[in-house]
Formats: C-alpha cells, structure tokens, sequence
C-alpha cells in the first residue's frame, strides 16, 4: 500500500464504504462547523442586539467550564468496546457498555451537585447580567444547564452507534443539531427578542436531540442492552476510569495551553493582544488542527481493527502511511501559512489587528510539531495506551505556564509565551517517538 493508494481509501467508496462514509461525514461536519462559527455570531447580534449577545456567550460559557470536571468515560469504554467487537466477544462489549453507562451517570450526577452548590453560594448580581432579573436569570440558567446535562448522556448513545466502526451516522446527527440548534435560537430572536425564548430553543433542540440519538441507539447498535445491572464490576469500572484518565489529561492540556494562557495575557497585557493571539490560533492552530483530525477520527477505528485481528505488519504499514500523509498535509499548510497567512488573516478580519510576523511563525511551527506528536501516538491512542504521552504533556504545559507568569512579572514581553510552547511541542514529539518505538516493540510483534 503506497501513500497514493492509502489516501484514496479516503475517496474510495468502493474500495471501502466504512472509511469513505466516516470521511465524508467528518467532511461535512466541519465545513458546516465553519459556517456556524462565521454566520451564527453575525446573526445573534443582529437579532438580539451587541449587549444580548455578549450575555448569551457569557451564560453559555458557564456550563461548558465544567466539562473540566468530566472524565468522558466514553472515548475509552469505546475503543475497549471495539477491540472486543472484532473479537467477537460480544458479552465483554456489552459488559464494557454498561459500565461505562453507570460511570457516565456517577459523573454527571457530580457535575450536577457541583452545579448546585455554584448557584446556590454565588451571587450573579454580576454587571454583565444588569439588565436581567433574577427569575429571567433562573430560567435561562436552567435550560442551559440542563441542555449541557442531556448532552453529555448523548455520549452513551454515540457509542452504542459508533464503537463498530459507523462514525457517519453519529456525525451526521450532531451537524443537523448543531445546525437547527443555531437556526432554532436565530428564529426565536426574530420573534420574540428576548434571550428567555433562546434559551427554550436551546434546550428544545436538545430535548429533540437525544430522543434522536436513543430511536438511532435502538436501531443501529449491535446487540447491546442499557442497564443490565448483572454486567455490572467493579473492576471493570476502576478499569475504565484508568483508561479515562489519559484522555482527561488530553482535555485539560488543551484547557491550560490555549484558554489559561489567554487569561494570563489579559492579566499581563492588553485586549489587542488577547483578541491578535486569539484570532491567529483560530485560524493557524485551531483549523490545521481541526482538519487533519479528520484523517485521525476516520483511521483510528481501522488500527483497532488490525489490533484486534492481530494484522500488526498491515497495520504498521497503514501506520507509516498515515505519517507520510501528516507530512505532506502539514508541508502544504506551513508552505501556504508563511507565503499567504499574513494576507489571508487580515482579509478575514479586514485589517483589524495588525499581524506580528513572528508570533505568526511561532504559532504555525508550535501547531506542526503538536500536529507532528499526535499523529506519531495514533496507534497507542487509538487503543487506549498513551497513558505516559498524556502525562508528560500535561507536565509541559503546566510547567509552561509557571515559567511564563515568571517571565510576564520580571519582563514585558509576550514572545516567551509562544517561544515556550515551541519548545514545548518539540519536547513533546521527542517523547513521543520514543514512547511509539517502545510501545510499537512491545505491542506489535
């Protein structure tokens, strides 16, 4: 298989509908995705005027902070669930499922109490929030709140329906949510104006969505049963939350190398430069990041499968083409960032932030390495053993941040941030080939 014909697996629909069906999916997802982001912005303020919209943001960004308490036990019940799924072994995937069913529970019913106690001892009499009154606040805060809630048991179904390899149906549910999410609160401002009736669209959306997602769940999962509590263990549930943690150190890596480091530079700076930074990792870190992951989410259900069917030579060399494949997207990306980047941002934002070159070729570089790092762990990531990888990862960026206060405190210069995270992502690809040449050693013979 040549990097040729491993690319074309993407497009071939009959050479491999699975692969195909994914890709397309993912395809779509994202481009509507971009869509939303430009379009939906434009229209919330148009419909509900600048100071609505800057409240929904504020309200809506509240929930999502307390994702950082979720273990997202899901991600790692479904690749156990998938490697047994190609075993055939049908009672331990059922048996995974169930467990993780129980775990979701136990993690949403503590968010929840932690949701409480934040209401009940915080006083929202905030300045932002002056021209609601306190019922108004309540109600739009419940129906946010208890739409992030439904979607995080969304997850149970979405790995019911994706953990024997159709991502398509699972993806195409969440775009035309997404979708009619957006378009749902949009109307609603058309009619009633007021942020009370969006936060109704909200959670009326997300009602529809997981009635969908549990018709789709009864339909489309392979002979797996909700809450059969004699599946139930103890060790599969510690074992679960293991194989959760690596994941949960993922997300937060993310949390402090991206949302803590904006915070930090509006401690230290100014909003042009949060707004500059924060436009130029949208556009040159987050969106390279975004696409390639598209490659990742199609192939990784392939390595479980060869895993599974013990196919280690065909696996590698998918593996070593997959690298190849992450070369050449990230060689056209560096090459059309450093020639058009300058030119293509300011025509985004029509000339609003003037564009530091360096800290532009700094970011681009810190994204190719990170890029570079995920793509090597592909394989140990898809199969839940990338414990070490998240470790040292979460190690680097914590010590990044430290490092950066020191230097914000003794020196005004905003450089050592993104010279850091270079250094860091670099560290972080090394460590990683390392731990892929032990783990490929041990695993793969």
């Amino acid at each position: 298989m040549n990097i040729l014909n491993f690319f074309l697996i993407f497009f071939d629909k009959k050479k491999n509908k699975r692969v195909f069906k994914n890709f397309t999916s993912l395809i779509f997802h994202n481009i509507s995705l971009t869509v939303i982001q430009i379009l939906f912005p434009l229209l919330m303020i148009g419909v509900y005027g600048l100071e609505n919209f800057g409240i929904w943001i504020f309200l809506t960004a509240i929930p999502t902070t307390l994702t950082i308490l979720n273990f997202n036990i899901n991600d790692a019940a479904r690749v156990e669930m998938s490697i047994n799924f190609n075993q055939n072994n049908e009672n331990k995937t059922n048996e995974i499922f169930n467990n993780s069913v129980i775990l979701t529970f136990i993690f949403v019913i503590f968010i929840i109490l932690i949701t409480a106690l934040i209401i009940s001892f915080y006083d929202f009499d905030l300045n932002i929030l002056k021209d609601l009154n306190e019922k108004e606040i309540n109600i739009i805060m419940f129906c946010i709140f208890l739409s992030f809630y439904l979607d995080l048991f969304n997850s149970i179904f979405k790995t019911g329906i994706t953990f024997w390899g159709r991502n398509d149906v699972a993806t195409y549910i969440d775009t035309f949510f997404d979708l009619f999410t957006k378009l749902l609160i949009v109307v609603s401002g058309f009619l009633f104006n007021e942020l009370f009736f969006a936060a109704v669209a909200l959670l009326t959306a997300a009602i529809f969505k997981i009635i969908t997602f549990y018709f789709f769940f009864i339909n489309y999962n392979k002979y797996l049963t909700l809450f059969s509590f004699k599946l139930i263990s103890k060790k599969e549930i510690l074992k679960l939350f293991k194989l959760s943690i690596p994941y949960y150190f993922t997300n937060i890596s993310g949390v402090i190398k991206h949302s803590s480091q904006i915070i930090i530079l509006g401690i230290f700076f100014n909003s042009q430069i949060v707004g500059s930074v924060s436009t130029l990792k949208t556009l040159f870190y987050f969106m390279p990041s975004r696409l390639f992951g598209i490659f990742f989410r199609t192939i990784s259900y392939e390595f479980i499968k060869l895993y599974a069917e013990k196919k280690f030579s065909l696996l590698k060399e998918m593996y070593f083409n997959y690298l190849k494949l992450g070369l050449i997207f990230l060689s056209i990306f560096c090459f059309i960032s450093i020639i058009a980047g300058e030119y293509i941002y300011n025509l985004w934002l029509n000339n609003s932030y003037k564009v530091d070159f360096l800290i532009l070729i700094l970011i681009i570089f810190d994204v190719i390495f990170f890029i570079m790092a995920e793509s090597v762990i592909s394989v140990s990531r898809s199969l839940n053993k990338f414990f070490k990888v998240s470790f040292f990862q979460i190690m680097i960026n914590l010590i990044i941040i430290l490092i950066s206060c020191l230097f914000f405190y003794f020196q005004k210069s905003y450089y050592f941030l993104f010279i850091f995270n270079l250094t860091g992502s670099i560290l972080i690809m090394f460590y990683s080939i390392h731990f892929t040449k032990k783990f490929m050693k041990k695993n793969l013979i």
